[in-house]
């Protein structure tokens, strides 16, 4: 994906990651804090909400994550 950059934030251990549209671009942000194995996860799972085109869906954040989870 030509789109899509990633950098890495200094966030709570909560925090995995999330991802920003900003003109069709996204920017996946990743916790600096975290294991390496613990970005990769974050940044599969941030891609598969890009892939999956859930920026475009008109529900919730966090209904987005219930169904992303539930796969």
């Amino acid at each position: 994906m030509e789109n899509v950059r990633t950098i890495y934030c200094d966030m709570p251990n909560t925090i995995g990651g999330f991802t920003i549209l900003v003109d069709d671009f996204f920017t996946i942000v990743l916790n600096q804090n975290l294991s390496h194995e613990k970005n990769l996860e974050s940044y599969m799972h941030e891609l598969e909400h890009i892939k999956n085109g859930d920026f475009d869906k008109k529900v919730s954040a966090g209904l987005i994550e219930i169904m992303a989870h539930a796969h």
